[in-house]
Protein backbone atom coordinates (compact mmCIF):
# COMPACT_ATOMS: atom_id res chain seq x y z
CA UNK A 1 0.00 0.00 0.00
CA UNK A 2 1.09 3.45 -0.67
CA UNK A 3 0.60 5.89 1.66
CA UNK A 4 1.99 9.55 1.64
CA UNK A 5 2.20 11.15 5.18
CA UNK A 6 2.20 14.77 5.77
CA UNK A 7 3.09 17.12 8.75
CA UNK A 8 1.91 20.41 8.60
CA UNK A 9 5.63 22.27 8.95
CA UNK A 10 5.16 24.00 12.52
CA UNK A 11 2.77 21.81 13.79
CA UNK A 12 4.03 19.16 16.65
CA UNK A 13 2.08 16.06 16.34
CA UNK A 14 1.56 13.94 19.41
CA UNK A 15 2.62 10.63 20.14
CA UNK A 16 2.05 7.59 21.54
CA UNK A 17 5.32 5.40 22.45
CA UNK A 18 4.28 1.72 23.71
CA UNK A 19 6.13 -1.02 25.49
CA UNK A 20 5.78 -3.84 26.91
CA UNK A 21 4.52 -2.92 30.15
CA UNK A 22 1.08 -2.18 29.85
CA UNK A 23 0.81 -5.48 27.89
CA UNK A 24 1.40 -7.41 31.06
CA UNK A 25 -2.13 -5.98 32.95
CA UNK A 26 -3.35 -8.37 30.70
CA UNK A 27 -1.41 -11.15 31.09
CA UNK A 28 0.20 -10.70 28.06
CA UNK A 29 3.63 -9.71 26.79
CA UNK A 30 6.02 -12.17 29.43
CA UNK A 31 9.45 -11.26 27.82
CA UNK A 32 11.04 -14.29 30.15
CA UNK A 33 8.32 -16.68 29.16
CA UNK A 34 9.38 -15.75 25.39
CA UNK A 35 13.02 -16.48 26.26
CA UNK A 36 11.95 -19.88 27.91
CA UNK A 37 9.74 -20.73 24.45
CA UNK A 38 12.74 -19.75 22.18
CA UNK A 39 15.67 -21.42 23.81
CA UNK A 40 17.56 -23.53 22.09
CA UNK A 41 17.37 -27.63 22.95
CA UNK A 42 19.00 -28.65 26.15
CA UNK A 43 17.65 -25.67 27.92
CA UNK A 44 20.69 -25.18 30.58
CA UNK A 45 18.97 -22.80 33.42
CA UNK A 46 20.95 -20.00 32.89
CA UNK A 47 20.55 -16.84 35.34
CA UNK A 48 20.30 -14.34 32.70
CA UNK A 49 20.04 -11.29 35.16
CA UNK A 50 22.98 -9.66 34.50
CA UNK A 51 23.17 -10.47 30.94
CA UNK A 52 22.26 -7.22 28.77
CA UNK A 53 18.82 -7.04 27.45
CA UNK A 54 19.02 -7.10 24.09
CA UNK A 55 21.64 -9.50 23.87
CA UNK A 56 19.55 -12.01 26.25
CA UNK A 57 18.38 -13.75 23.39
CA UNK A 58 21.90 -14.62 21.88
CA UNK A 59 22.41 -16.39 25.20
CA UNK A 60 19.87 -18.86 24.87
CA UNK A 61 20.37 -18.87 21.16
CA UNK A 62 23.27 -18.02 19.56
CA UNK A 63 24.07 -15.46 16.75
CA UNK A 64 22.15 -16.98 13.88
CA UNK A 65 19.70 -13.94 13.90
CA UNK A 66 17.33 -15.87 11.24
CA UNK A 67 17.03 -18.90 13.35
CA UNK A 68 16.13 -16.92 16.62
CA UNK A 69 13.75 -14.41 14.52
CA UNK A 70 12.34 -17.81 13.12
CA UNK A 71 11.54 -19.50 16.81
CA UNK A 72 10.25 -16.24 18.15
CA UNK A 73 7.80 -15.56 15.13
CA UNK A 74 6.54 -19.30 16.09
CA UNK A 75 6.99 -18.46 19.97
CA UNK A 76 4.81 -15.70 20.02
CA UNK A 77 0.82 -15.94 20.97
CA UNK A 78 -1.72 -13.48 20.28
CA UNK A 79 -2.99 -12.36 23.75
CA UNK A 80 -6.66 -11.93 24.61
CA UNK A 81 -6.27 -8.19 23.34
CA UNK A 82 -9.77 -7.75 24.27
CA UNK A 83 -9.39 -7.73 27.62
CA UNK A 84 -6.84 -4.89 28.29
CA UNK A 85 -8.99 -1.85 29.10
CA UNK A 86 -5.75 0.38 30.13
CA UNK A 87 -4.20 -0.24 26.94
CA UNK A 88 -7.89 0.70 25.17
CA UNK A 89 -8.65 3.70 26.87
CA UNK A 90 -5.02 4.98 26.36
CA UNK A 91 -5.12 4.18 22.51
CA UNK A 92 -8.67 6.30 22.83
CA UNK A 93 -6.67 9.35 23.59
CA UNK A 94 -5.72 11.55 20.22
CA UNK A 95 -2.67 11.08 19.03
CA UNK A 96 -1.08 11.37 15.70
CA UNK A 97 0.20 8.26 15.36
CA UNK A 98 1.52 5.05 17.69
CA UNK A 99 5.01 3.76 18.31
CA UNK A 100 5.86 0.63 19.75
CA UNK A 101 8.43 -2.11 20.84
CA UNK A 102 5.83 -4.84 20.87
CA UNK A 103 5.67 -7.48 17.92
CA UNK A 104 2.37 -8.06 18.64
CA UNK A 105 -1.13 -6.56 17.38
CA UNK A 106 -2.90 -5.75 20.23
CA UNK A 107 -3.06 -1.91 19.24
CA UNK A 108 -3.93 -2.95 15.41
CA UNK A 109 -6.90 -4.84 16.99
CA UNK A 110 -8.33 -2.43 19.45
CA UNK A 111 -7.84 0.41 17.37
CA UNK A 112 -9.83 -1.44 14.24
CA UNK A 113 -12.08 -3.24 16.62
CA UNK A 114 -11.72 -6.42 15.25
CA UNK A 115 -9.39 -9.15 14.75
CA UNK A 116 -5.81 -8.62 13.14
CA UNK A 117 -5.73 -10.92 10.37
CA UNK A 118 -2.99 -11.11 7.80
CA UNK A 119 -5.53 -9.96 5.39
CA UNK A 120 -5.88 -6.75 7.45
CA UNK A 121 -2.12 -6.25 7.67
CA UNK A 122 -1.53 -6.53 4.37
CA UNK A 123 -4.11 -4.51 3.23
CA UNK A 124 -2.87 -1.41 5.84
CA UNK A 125 1.22 -2.62 5.28
CA UNK A 126 2.51 0.65 4.24
CA UNK A 127 6.09 1.27 3.01
CA UNK A 128 6.76 5.69 3.44
CA UNK A 129 10.02 5.05 1.49
CA UNK A 130 8.27 3.35 -1.69
CA UNK A 131 10.13 -0.12 -1.20
CA UNK A 132 8.00 -2.61 -0.26
CA UNK A 133 10.38 -5.27 -0.25
CA UNK A 134 12.45 -4.35 2.78
CA UNK A 135 12.28 -7.14 5.48
CA UNK A 136 12.82 -4.19 8.04
CA UNK A 137 10.46 -1.79 9.99
CA UNK A 138 12.08 1.54 9.95
CA UNK A 139 10.08 3.07 7.32
CA UNK A 140 7.21 0.67 7.45
CA UNK A 141 4.06 1.32 9.21
CA UNK A 142 0.27 0.02 9.21
CA UNK A 143 -1.95 2.63 8.07
CA UNK A 144 -4.55 1.62 10.93
CA UNK A 145 -8.46 2.27 9.97
CA UNK A 146 -9.80 3.06 13.45
CA UNK A 147 -13.15 1.67 14.81
CA UNK A 148 -13.96 5.42 15.39
CA UNK A 149 -13.25 6.97 11.44
CA UNK A 150 -9.34 7.92 12.26
CA UNK A 151 -6.73 6.75 10.16
CA UNK A 152 -3.57 6.00 12.76
CA UNK A 153 -0.19 4.72 11.62
CA UNK A 154 1.38 2.06 13.85
CA UNK A 155 5.03 1.51 13.64
CA UNK A 156 6.51 -1.46 15.34
CA UNK A 157 10.05 -0.08 15.47
CA UNK A 158 11.48 -3.79 16.45
CA UNK A 159 9.43 -5.44 13.92
CA UNK A 160 6.19 -7.30 14.02
CA UNK A 161 5.11 -11.17 14.57
CA UNK A 162 3.98 -11.40 10.84
CA UNK A 163 6.75 -10.25 9.48
CA UNK A 164 9.89 -11.77 11.10
CA UNK A 165 12.78 -10.81 9.50
CA UNK A 166 11.88 -7.29 10.65
CA UNK A 167 11.86 -8.18 14.44
CA UNK A 168 15.09 -6.81 16.21
CA UNK A 169 16.40 -9.18 18.65
CA UNK A 170 19.97 -9.40 18.79
CA UNK A 171 22.83 -6.84 18.74
CA UNK A 172 23.69 -7.65 15.66
CA UNK A 173 20.17 -6.44 14.80
CA UNK A 174 19.96 -3.29 16.92
CA UNK A 175 23.17 -1.93 15.43
CA UNK A 176 21.28 -2.84 12.04
CA UNK A 177 18.42 -0.55 13.22
CA UNK A 178 20.78 2.04 14.40
CA UNK A 179 22.53 1.91 10.61
CA UNK A 180 19.40 2.43 8.98
CA UNK A 181 18.47 5.30 11.44
CA UNK A 182 21.99 7.51 10.64
CA UNK A 183 21.10 6.74 6.96
CA UNK A 184 17.71 8.74 7.53
CA UNK A 185 19.17 11.20 9.50
CA UNK A 186 22.48 12.00 7.00
CA UNK A 187 19.51 12.04 3.77
CA UNK A 188 17.03 14.27 5.85
CA UNK A 189 19.65 16.96 6.04
CA UNK A 190 18.60 20.29 8.06
CA UNK A 191 14.89 19.94 5.73
CA UNK A 192 13.00 19.86 8.98
CA UNK A 193 14.11 23.80 9.82
CA UNK A 194 14.37 24.29 5.94
CA UNK A 195 10.47 23.30 5.69
CA UNK A 196 9.84 25.20 8.47
CA UNK A 197 10.88 28.36 7.47
CA UNK A 198 9.57 28.37 4.41
CA UNK A 199 6.58 26.81 5.32
CA UNK A 200 6.25 23.26 3.12
CA UNK A 201 4.63 19.84 4.37
CA UNK A 202 7.41 17.97 5.55
CA UNK A 203 7.87 14.22 4.52
CA UNK A 204 7.96 11.22 7.13
CA UNK A 205 9.47 9.47 5.83
CA UNK A 206 10.03 6.44 9.08
CA UNK A 207 9.39 6.30 13.17
CA UNK A 208 12.16 8.40 13.50
CA UNK A 209 10.78 11.59 11.66
CA UNK A 210 8.02 11.65 14.91
CA UNK A 211 10.23 10.58 17.23
CA UNK A 212 11.94 13.47 16.48
CA UNK A 213 9.33 16.38 15.92
CA UNK A 214 6.68 15.17 18.41
CA UNK A 215 5.63 15.64 21.80
CA UNK A 216 6.54 11.48 22.63
CA UNK A 217 4.55 9.67 25.40
CA UNK A 218 6.23 6.46 26.29
CA UNK A 219 4.37 4.35 28.35
CA UNK A 220 4.88 0.91 29.61
CA UNK A 221 8.71 1.15 28.09
CA UNK A 222 11.56 0.12 30.40
CA UNK A 223 14.58 2.17 28.14
CA UNK A 224 16.79 -0.26 28.46
CA UNK A 225 20.60 1.38 28.24
CA UNK A 226 21.22 -1.85 26.16
CA UNK A 227 18.42 -0.75 23.44
CA UNK A 228 20.88 1.24 21.79
CA UNK A 229 18.90 2.06 18.55
CA UNK A 230 16.25 3.70 20.90
CA UNK A 231 18.62 5.58 23.03
CA UNK A 232 20.53 6.85 19.48
CA UNK A 233 17.48 8.77 18.83
CA UNK A 234 16.95 10.15 22.06
CA UNK A 235 20.22 11.84 21.50
CA UNK A 236 19.32 12.77 18.48
CA UNK A 237 16.27 14.48 19.53
CA UNK A 238 18.40 16.10 22.43
CA UNK A 239 20.26 17.77 19.69
CA UNK A 240 17.45 18.76 17.01
CA UNK A 241 17.53 22.52 16.52
CA UNK A 242 14.35 22.81 14.22
CA UNK A 243 11.48 23.22 16.36
CA UNK A 244 9.96 19.92 18.08
CA UNK A 245 8.31 18.33 21.17
CA UNK A 246 9.48 16.87 24.15
CA UNK A 247 10.07 13.08 25.14
CA UNK A 248 8.55 12.17 28.25
CA UNK A 249 9.50 9.17 30.08
CA UNK A 250 6.55 7.73 31.61
CA UNK A 251 8.09 5.15 33.95
CA UNK A 252 6.71 2.57 36.70
CA UNK A 253 9.92 2.06 38.64
CA UNK A 254 9.49 1.31 42.41
CA UNK A 255 13.08 3.29 43.01
CA UNK A 256 13.69 5.45 39.95
CA UNK A 257 16.65 6.76 42.10
CA UNK A 258 18.71 4.03 41.44
CA UNK A 259 18.51 3.12 37.83
CA UNK A 260 21.19 4.87 35.34
CA UNK A 261 18.02 5.96 32.50
CA UNK A 262 17.65 8.92 35.16
CA UNK A 263 20.85 10.11 34.95
CA UNK A 264 20.82 9.72 31.02
CA UNK A 265 17.09 11.15 31.06
CA UNK A 266 18.68 14.21 33.03
CA UNK A 267 21.89 14.35 30.28
CA UNK A 268 19.41 14.12 27.62
CA UNK A 269 16.46 16.49 28.57
CA UNK A 270 13.96 13.79 28.80
CA UNK A 271 11.25 15.07 30.87
CA UNK A 272 10.67 11.89 33.80
CA UNK A 273 7.56 10.91 35.37
CA UNK A 274 7.36 8.26 37.44
CA UNK A 275 3.94 6.35 38.85
CA UNK A 276 5.40 3.82 41.15
CA UNK A 277 3.81 0.17 41.73
CA UNK A 278 1.69 -0.71 45.11
CA UNK A 279 3.85 -3.40 45.17
CA UNK A 280 3.39 -5.98 42.45
CA UNK A 281 0.26 -4.39 41.68
CA UNK A 282 0.89 -1.97 38.58
CA UNK A 283 -2.49 -1.40 37.73
CA UNK A 284 -3.02 1.80 40.36
CA UNK A 285 0.33 3.30 38.33
CA UNK A 286 -1.67 3.04 35.15
CA UNK A 287 -4.49 4.69 36.36
CA UNK A 288 -2.85 7.27 37.54
CA UNK A 289 -0.97 7.87 33.91
CA UNK A 290 -4.39 7.42 32.34
CA UNK A 291 -5.83 10.19 34.15
CA UNK A 292 -3.45 12.60 33.70
CA UNK A 293 -2.51 11.89 30.10
CA UNK A 294 -6.62 12.63 29.78
CA UNK A 295 -6.10 16.01 31.55
CA UNK A 296 -3.35 16.78 29.36
CA UNK A 297 -4.53 16.14 25.66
Amino acid sequence: MNHKIELQPNYIPRVLMLGNGILRLAGGGNWAKLLRDIEMPPPKGRDLSKVPYAMQPEVLCGVNVEEVQRRTAQAIKENAEDSNDTLKRILSLPFDAVLTTNYTYEIETILSGKEWTEKERRKSFTALDGNSHVRHNTSVCNMVSCADGRTLPVFHIHGERMRKHSLVLSYYSYANSVSKLINLNKNRGNTYQEKQESGELINVLSWLDYFLLGDVYAVGLGFDPSEFDIWWAVERKAREKAKHGDLYAIMTEEKIEDKPQKMLFEAMGVKLRNYPPEGEDYQPAYEGILADLQKEL
